[in-house]
């Protein structure tokens, strides 16, 4: 029996937990959920005539954050991260070590007063993802992809880990 199929790697434990994304929830505090049931009534009771808060349970404070894939196959390693609106020159991928960073910015969209924005749920910024790459995945033959916003790292497998720090160029 391989036991090394028994233990998942933790690809994450690099990560510290406020970098952790918070769940998308329903409001917590008990005056949010009051007045998203208050407006629900209002809308029953009145219809259209009814106004309502824009999304109460939107957390503006939450950073971007790319999420991830992380799929193994028998010869290589492949993650994917969706960078919807992040564009090639403004992502980073190194490597130090058996630490694999994506790092990088979203641009903020330029608007003005009449272009009518009333409420947005985007997420601009600069983001990091911290990967713990495991013993037997060779970060120095790693290749990585960036189309339509998603970035494709190819890590092939080997017996030996590599030791040192490298910057990724992505094709």
């Amino acid at each position: 029996m391989d036991m090394h199929k028994m233990t998942p790697w933790n690809w994450l434990s690099q990560e510290s937990s406020r970098e952790r994304p918070l769940p998308q929830r329903q409001p917590r505090h008990p005056l949010l959920r009051w007045e998203r049931e208050f407006d629900n009534w209002f809308e029953q009771m009145l219809g259209d005539m009814a106004w309502t808060t824009p999304a109460p349970h939107a957390e503006p404070s939450i950073p971007f954050r790319p999420n991830l894939d992380i799929l193994e196959r028998d010869d290589h390693y492949l993650i994917t991260a969706e960078l919807p609106g992040v564009e090639k020159q403004d992502l980073h991928i190194t490597l130090n070590h058996d630490a694999l960073t994506i790092a990088g910015q979203k641009q903020e969209a330029q608007s003005s007063e009449r272009d009518g924005y009333h409420y947005s749920e985007r997420r601009f910024g600069q983001f990091r993802r911290i990967l713990n790459l495991p013993v037997d995945a060779d970060g120095e033959a790693m290749e990585a992809v960036f189309h339509n916003g998603v970035l494709s790292l190819t890590i092939p497998r080997h017996e030996h880990h590599g030791q040192g720090s490298k910057t990724i160029e992505i094709h």
